[in-house]
């Protein structure tokens, strides 16, 4: 067995010693198959190999497609195994997507080698062509839509995408064109994301991490919603597909959270008690929050009712804060945490410390919800 590590895709890999058999040039037929892909040549594609997949990356409007060879390990004389990272990007992605596959080369009679599998690697998410041969798109200026299943027609999500990027535009200054990705069920979706389905059955969408976030639909629970709430669901995510550069480690989920919903719900007159329900209960009942959310409070799959009140909660926080200081203090304040750090950011951009805008914020919903 021969193992040979390269970096790049054009680095050559060396041959084997001895008797054993020579490694292919993994980097070279990967290469001329990522060409011929993006020039659509499909003969020359199906010369490199399987084409399969080749009806499904074609219907992609990809801009970019590159293996960088990590590993090649040879199997006996006509067998070949590659790990590589694909980096890929449509022509709406906001930065280079990045996933690591396996593929399997096959030597031929005639001593070529060609690429007969390539699939994710243990532990990677599904990518799009792994999941329908023939995905269907619908763009506009301002948002990209790749459905899967016969039943879903892309169109019907323009309208919202365009929406939600006018809406983000609006409230950020930030030029946005949200790429949302509707898969076939929530299983579809849960492998997508490389996740159990039990940990997204209530969630209606979700923004994928990376450079190059997109907005994945669950078309289950999304279906159950009535318009108004679609166009705050894709809002909210494109608003994270939108700030995810501004976003660090620093940046707590009830500031980044808050303020998507915040950009969701700007544009609607909806009382806040009625927005938020699952907080208006609690203060009802007199249980008005002691702090701030926490992050793990926004975990997916974690107590409904939990996570209903955080999410609220976060809104709210950043609601007051547009309606205490001004919609550039939203802006600002953001920036700054993810600079600087929440304590920080709070006592310099809005001139008070954390307990001080805890209480603030205590005695809005106390105010607005109706708490006794």
């Amino acid at each position: 067995m021969l193992r040979s590590r390269v970096v790049g895709v054009v680095a050559a890999l060396g041959v084997a010693a001895g008797c054993a058999p020579a490694a292919p040039d993994a980097g070279e037929l990967l290469t001329r198959r990522s060409e011929a892909l993006l020039r659509g040549d499909r003969t020359a594609f199906a010369a490199t190999g399987d084409a399969a997949q080749w009806e499904a990356l074609h219907a992609l409007p990809l801009t970019a497609w590159r293996y960088e060879v990590a590993e090649v390990t040879v199997q006996g004389e006509d067998t070949a195994t590659v790990e590589a990272e694909l980096r890929h990007r449509l022509e709406q992605d906001v930065g280079t997507a990045t996933a690591r596959r396996v593929l399997t080369l096959g030597r031929d009679d005639d001593g070529t080698w060609r690429v007969t599998a390539d699939r994710p690697a243990p532990g990677e998410a599904e990518q799009l062509w792994d999941q329908d041969p023939a995905p269907r798109t619908a763009s506009t200026p301002r948002t990209l839509v790749v459905a899967s299943g016969a039943d879903t027609d892309p169109r019907a999500y323009t309208p919202l995408g365009e929406a939600a990027a006018r809406a983000v535009d609006e409230a950020w200054d930030t030029a946005v064109r949200p790429v949302v990705v509707v898969p076939e069920s929530t299983e579809a979706m849960a492998r997508l994301l490389d996740a159990p389905a039990s940990a997204y059955r209530a969630t209606a969408a979700v923004t994928t991490p990376g450079d190059a976030p997109r907005v994945v639909v669950n078309p289950e629970a999304f279906g159950t919603l009535g318009e108004q709430a679609r166009q705050i669901v894709v809002t909210h995510e494109a608003t994270h597909v939108a700030l995810r550069a501004r976003t660090t480690t620093r940046t707590p989920m009830w500031l980044s959270e808050g303020c998507a919903d915040w950009t969701a719900y700007r544009g609607e007159e909806q009382p806040p008690a009625e927005a938020a329900p699952a907080l208006a209960r609690a203060a009802r009942d007199g249980d008005v929050p002691r702090g701030l959310p926490t992050d793990g409070e926004f975990a997916f799959g974690g107590d409904a009712g939990t996570v209903g009140r955080a999410y609220e909660g976060a809104w709210l926080a950043c609601r007051l804060v547009a309606d205490r200081w001004g919609e550039r203090a939203v802006r600002t304040l953001y920036d700054a945490v993810g600079e600087d750090g929440e304590e920080a950011a709070l006592r310099d951009v809005l001139g008070v410390d954390r307990a001080a805008f805890t209480a603030l914020w205590q005695a809005e919903l106390r105010e607005e919800l109706g708490a006794r």
